[in-house]
């Protein structure tokens, strides 16, 4: 697919949850609960209930079967910072990881201490001072006990709170991540509720009028939740700031139109990112595929409450490269284009050295 290829969205942790002695019901609202309070596997006792492993061997795996050179490991609900760094320093030429500040989460769902965004930005200033750590997200981080209170956050007040995390990224020049929309199997949230940064990417211009140097990159282009809405927003968002990256790889075939035609986007913008390791699938519509509008998608990531919990690694790799390549052949895109979005823009953004020089387009 590429000289040199980044997945820019992996979660290379998984949570394993004993169901069989809890009373909970193995579904996808339950899990994604039980999440925040998994344990590091390495430092777990023998009969811990939740924990959080690394998946490596099964990612480098995946790796190797599909030509994947590098990836972003992403942080996830329970994962693990110290495991990051551990599967960092493992396989330095293969992994590079964005900071949360899974401590303070942790310890804010156990009840053991009040969220605090200060005490937040600490830990991700210390972990982005490590090697290896290139980046804010997956999302930006928030209080994750607020869905239990169902409380209101005003717009002003998250704002304030998303400065002080716009301040850490600047001081280490690294991006951060937005993240449009919610999980289709979950729930939305309306702008100015619970979780304004979730929901609308248009409030990132907000802080990036005050901080332009810092980059941004938009999860999954936005296609989760209202898609629609949040892919066009996205876009215009993306052709506004040349700084600000839309990842494609859960985009199908049709919908890569979006942006590869936007003048003001194109591939210098467009990164590749599959959010692999979720806990979704790719399911097919075959009656919507005569249209031919990226507006009625063949095929799409969601959760399927009514199949249960997904217990397989699903493929990732092989449905979004599928999308890329029909992408790529029906619109005759050069080889050059297609270097950029696979890794070239993710080597400038983070600072990565590919295996040789001038690998990807550059003019003088």
């Amino acid at each position: 697919m590429g000289r040199f290829v980044i997945d820019t969205h992996v979660h290379g942790q998984r949570v394993a949850v004993n169901f069989q002695d809890r009373d909970e019901k193995p579904d996808y609202a339950t899990l994604s609960r039980l999440m925040w309070n998994a344990e590091d596997a390495d430092l777990a006792d023998d009969d811990a209930e939740i924990v959080t492993y690394r998946n490596t061997d099964r990612l480098l795996y995946d790796m190797d079967l599909y030509g994947v050179d590098m990836v972003c490991l992403q942080p996830g609900f329970g994962f693990s910072d110290r495991l990051h760094g551990k599967m960092v320093e493992e396989h330095p030429d293969k992994f590079v990881a964005f900071a949360h500040p899974y401590e303070t989460n942790r310890k804010a769902v156990a009840g053991e201490e009040e969220w605090d965004i200060d005490r937040a930005c600490e830990e991700m200033d210390e972990r982005l001072s490590q090697d290896g750590f290139v980046g804010i997200g997956e999302m930006l981080p928030f209080d994750p006990t607020i869905t239990d209170r169902a409380e209101r956050i005003p717009w002003e007040e998250r704002h304030d709170q998303l400065r002080k995390i716009y301040d850490v990224a600047a001081k280490h020049d690294v991006p951060v991540r937005w993240h449009p929309g919610s999980v289709n199997g979950g729930y939305e949230r309306d702008p100015g509720t619970l979780l304004p940064d979730r929901r609308d990417i248009k409030y990132a211009i907000d802080l990036h009028l005050e901080y332009p140097e810092v980059p941004v990159i938009i999860d999954h282009g936005g296609v989760q939740g209202n898609w629609r809405k949040n892919v066009e927003d996205s876009c215009n968002v993306a052709a506004t700031y040349d700084n600000v990256y839309i990842e494609i790889g859960n985009y199908w075939a049709d919908l890569l139109k979006r942006p590869m035609n936007d003048p003001n986007i194109g591939p210098e913008q467009l990164i590749w990112g599959t959010d692999w390791g979720a806990s979704w699938i790719n399911t097919n519509n075959p009656a919507n595929r005569s249209t031919g509008e990226y507006d009625y998608p063949p095929s799409r990531w969601t959760q399927i409450k009514s199949r249960g919990l997904q217990a397989h690694q699903c493929d990732a790799w092989g449905t979004s490269m599928r999308q890329i390549d029909k992408f790529v052949r029906d619109q005759d895109i050069p080889a050059d284009d297609l270097n950029l979005m696979m890794g070239g823009n993710v080597c400038r953004l983070l600072d990565i050295e590919p295996p040789h020089k001038r690998l990807f387009p550059e003019y003088i």
